[in-house]
């Protein structure tokens, strides 16, 4: 009877848990597949460091847009509308010019996208500015031209009687050779001769005085002596308490204003900062759409100023000025 009773306690684990019979494994590719709604329930977990985030659209570095508002009789609205501003994300300073350097070549084939410090404010029409174009001490030393016995004081000249009422500055005419400093960054950013540029100048605003809507572009009857201005070339040699802005009346600058209206592209004085824009294209045609003007400022503005021409332009003041002994000097400092 006990031996009995010990069998069956010993069959008991047998019957409850029996030994099933060994299967040898197959082969890795004979495996079935896995059923497909398996897959469905267990998806693969990726780490959020590890995805790849979309890469950001270059392109919207710029903005097309289409001039409009309204002109006036002497203004009028430009013929060509069609324009490229600066995505807002990027302004005020603009954006690098290495960014669009075939713009900068197919508005002057030498200019140098490269160029330390030059930055893209407006794509077409073109406008440029340049930190540190002049030190502080170079802007002290053009100022103090307005007291060499060589320098031609003018009230400031225009091209017509329409716009002579409406600038209140005051200027004088350099000689080439003094405004040595000037010339070399000019001609290494553009890589054209000093013989292309019009005479220097140095231009004072009296706290409240201004220049109003005026184009840069040489009229048609004025073409002999160097062809078109191609470039205006201008430095902040002393930046206003306030105001004092370089304003284009038909170009935006991106964004908008706190009443939602679209922001005109306005340069604000900065010391040693130099503003680059082309009155007329690579054939010598006007450009329109730069129209601009120099607003009040609350204290005094110092620019130093130089026109860039298509070919040789002829000075004609101060005397003693000389393109060629200027020339020499910048090669000397560049070499």
């Amino acid at each position: 009877k006990e031996h009995l009773i010990m069998a069956c306690l010993f069959a008991l684990p047998l019957a409850l848990f029996p030994v099933l019979p060994v299967v040898p494994a197959r082969p890795a590719a004979l495996a079935p597949h896995p059923p497909a709604r398996s897959l469905l329930r267990t998806p693969a977990v990726v780490c959020a460091a590890t995805q790849k985030r979309p890469r950001k659209n270059k392109k919207t570095s710029f903005e097309d847009y289409t001039i409009s508002g309204s002109g006036t009789l002497i203004f009028p609205l430009p013929s060509r509308k069609d324009a490229e501003r600066v995505h807002k994300k990027h302004m005020p300073r603009g954006c690098s010019a290495n960014k669009a350097p075939d713009t900068l070549s197919a508005m002057l084939p030498k200019l140098r996208a490269d160029f330390p410090g030059l930055r893209i404010v407006h794509k077409d029409p073109l406008v440029l500015t340049c930190d540190n174009f002049l030190s502080d001490e170079q802007c002290n030393a053009y100022k103090a031209l307005a007291d060499s016995d060589a320098a031609a004081q003018v009230g400031s000249r225009t091209f017509s009687a329409a716009t002579a009422t409406a600038r209140t500055s005051t200027t004088w005419f350099l000689r080439y050779q003094d405004v040595v400093e000037l010339l070399v960054k000019a001609t290494a950013l553009t890589g054209e001769p000093v013989s292309h540029f019009e005479e220097p100048q140095l231009v004072r605003y009296l706290p409240g005085e201004s220049f109003s809507w005026h184009y840069d572009a040489v009229p048609p009857t004025l073409l002999r002596n160097g062809g078109q201005r191609r470039m205006t070339l201008l430095v902040y040699l002393e930046e206003p308490i306030s105001g004092g802005f370089t304003t284009f009346r038909d170009l935006l600058a991106g964004g908008t204003d706190d009443s939602g209206k679209p922001l005109r592209l306005q340069i604000t004085p900065k010391r040693g900062q130099a503003l680059l824009f082309f009155p007329s294209n690579l054939d010598g045609e006007s450009d329109e759409r730069t129209l601009h003007a120099g607003s009040p400022a609350k204290g005094e503005k110092w620019i130093a100023q130089l026109w860039l021409h298509q070919r040789e332009y002829t000075p004609n003041v101060p005397d003693g000025t000389s393109q060629e002994a200027a020339q020499s000097l910048v090669n000397t400092v560049q070499s």
